[in-house]
């Protein structure tokens, strides 16, 4: 994706492809949105866009924050989502955000917290049974 692309989406704000968050919301919240994406039809999550579509950018290093959206990947979603990564620099006095992209599949996706299973698809959040 090209900063001018970033800087599309971010202008036409959050809608059911697209979620901004800062880049330390909790692992449940993360899980939760990209089990959405992918119980739905796919979308991305912008890492170090605020509500209102400013950049805050990312205060992880590259490698922490990637390390952090596999592992939660892994130990919260079942089965666990691979999804795409990539890192656009140099946006707003040198801000960088995440996108992190889901594809849509035909597989149900779970968040796994406090020994339940949570099903999600947009806002609604329901547990598994």
């Amino acid at each position: 994706m090209t900063k001018t692309e970033l800087m599309e989406l971010i202008r036409n704000g959050e809608n059911s492809f697209v979620e901004f968050k800062r880049d330390d919301i909790d692992n449940r919240a993360l899980a939760k949105e990209l089990v959405a994406f992918g119980n739905g039809e796919g979308g991305r999550v912008l890492l170090g866009v605020e509500d209102d579509g400013s950049i805050s950018g990312i205060t992880k290093s590259r490698r922490e924050l990637e390390e952090w959206v596999m592992t939660v990947c892994r130990d919260k979603i079942r089965p666990p989502i691979i999804p795409s990564y990539e890192l656009i620099r140099d946006l707003e006095s040198g801000k960088h955000v995440a996108v992190v992209s889901v594809e849509p599949v035909r597989t149900i996706y779970l968040v796994r917290h406090n020994n339940h299973d949570w099903y999600y698809t947009g806002s609604e959040a329901k547990v598994a049974i």
